[in-house]
């Protein structure tokens, strides 16, 4: 297969792009189609075809897996008979996702959208824009109950999840035999914290102690910019900030208690840095990948990042780190972890939609190795259930031992407005680790601001 690679700058894709499904599962009883129904009306296939494929991040995987696919399905065709070949134009960006969002939404507008694009996690505001197919007829039960929650809007998918990327905890396990633990204790921390053993508490308590008997530096960090990981610690202390239909809620005793922690954390007992939020991902990065802080909260597919800035192979990495879930809180029923899926999505405007679709089905089924692959080396799960037992991922020393966390997943539905939320409060958190406000006056700051800013925002 041809496949065309082209690389441009922002500007230039600027202007170049000028249930019936519940939300416990993704799909139900239908299967993948065969290659042969590529051609839909077209009994004879629709000859050579290019489909445009806009891609933006680090990791080109689920670029590759997409490209792969349509290779595989080219070579179904030819044994079948079937005239079509697909070629994909795949351009590649490395820019901020909201630039990118709206880039797709310019693009929309003028008819000029890839045929398949990276879809960000505000799959509802490319719903709401009109920039998206509809492809709850393309899910089938080979992916993971409940993988598709956060693309379904009203009942319907809007994109095929091509990863469960879990957000979760990090710690150093050699910042735990600094301060005297034996291995059978370190190696024990994990499933008793699954098991709510060590709760939430216990757990900022040894951030506390590793610091003050010399094991770390710090005793915890967090990304340095507004995202999920905030809403994440917010669920684990009891908080919520969506309702069971999807809506936005702003939780006041939950904030509080949020704000309450991050502040003790930097201004109290001092495991967080102050200045944590004017310190760029590189410092934080290196900071948790030599040990110098002893826990993190966020994605595990930045173990990457981290792993690279503290110049660690993945083997060495694993050796040293270890992955836990949100341990279970006084005010949380549970311990945890959150499943934020990468999306692909199927433009509304394409003049293929059934080949597209087709991609999908393909990947989901034969070439579900392809996403196995992606998810290896990006150090996720993958959403199609049978990727996860190929050797990809069960031989990973990242992946491997965290396989049981798939019984512990949150999949958070599509919310409106939620990173205009997330977005308030992270500005609150920055003021609060720096001791520039108090915390009862940051959730009313917060509380203002929401009312303000959001729409239909539910108040608790």
């Amino acid at each position: 297969m041809r496949t065309t690679s082209k690389r441009r700058g922002a500007g230039l894709l600027a202007a170049t792009m000028a249930l019936v499904i519940a939300l416990t599962g993704c799909g139900s009883s239908s299967s993948a189609s065969s290659a042969g129904t590529a051609g839909g009306d077209n009994s004879n296939g629709y000859g050579e075809v290019t489909l445009e494929l806009g891609f933006n991040g680090d990791f080109t995987t689920m670029a590759d897996a997409v490209i792969g696919a349509a290779e595989r399905l080219n070579e179904k065709y030819a044994a079948e008979g079937i005239d079509t070949h697909i070629t994909i134009e795949a351009d590649y960006q490395t820019i901020d996702n909201t630039e990118f969002h709206n880039n797709i939404v310019f693009a929309h507008k003028s008819g000029d959208a890839p045929d398949i694009f990276i879809c960000d996690t505000d799959v509802a505001g490319f719903v709401n824009a009109g920039c998206v197919l509809d492809i709850t007829d393309v899910m089938t039960d080979a992916m993971a109950e409940g993988i598709c929650t956060p693309c379904t809007v009203n009942g319907k998918v809007y994109a095929m999840p091509f990863d469960m990327p879990l957000r979760v905890i990090y710690y150093s396990k050699a910042d735990l035999a600094k301060i005297g633990w034996t291995q059978e204790q370190i190696d024990a921390l994990p499933q008793q914290i699954a098991s709510g053993e060590v709760t939430l508490e216990d757990f900022m308590a040894l951030c506390r102690e590793v610091v003050e008997k010399g094991g770390a530096t710090y005793g915890l960090v967090h990304r340095p910019g507004a995202g999920n990981d905030f809403y994440d610690l917010l669920n684990a202390v009891g908080g919520r900030y969506y309702d069971e239909e999807g809506n936005l809620v702003f939780d006041e005793a939950g904030i509080t208690r949020l704000f309450q922690l991050l502040y003790d954390n930097a201004q109290v007992t001092k495991i967080t840095p102050t200045n944590l939020n004017q310190m760029g991902w590189d410092t934080i990065n290196k900071m948790v990948g030599t040990g110098e802080a002893f826990a993190y909260f966020g994605p595990m597919f930045s173990a990457t990042y981290v792993a690279n800035a503290a110049g660690l192979e993945t083997d060495a990495f694993a050796e040293q780190e270890a992955f836990v879930l949100f341990p279970q809180s006084e005010y949380s029923d549970a311990p945890f972890c959150v499943s934020a899926p990468q999306f692909m999505a199927i433009s509304a405007d394409t003049e293929y939609p059934e080949l597209c679709k087709e991609i999908f089905r393909e990947l989901q089924g034969d070439s579900a190795d392809l996403l196995a692959h992606h998810s290896a080396v990006t150090f996720s799960l993958s959403s199609v259930t049978a990727a996860n037992s190929m050797e990809e991922i069960t031989s990973s020393p990242i992946l491997a031992p965290v396989t049981y966390m798939a019984d512990y997943v949150k999949n958070i539905p599509a919310i409106d407005d939620a990173t205009t939320l997330r977005g308030l409060i992270f500005d609150q958190i920055v003021s609060l680790e720096l001791g520039q406000t108090t915390v009862e006056q940051a959730v009313q700051d917060v509380k203002t601001q929401a009312q303000l800013n959001i729409d239909d925002l539910i108040m608790e």
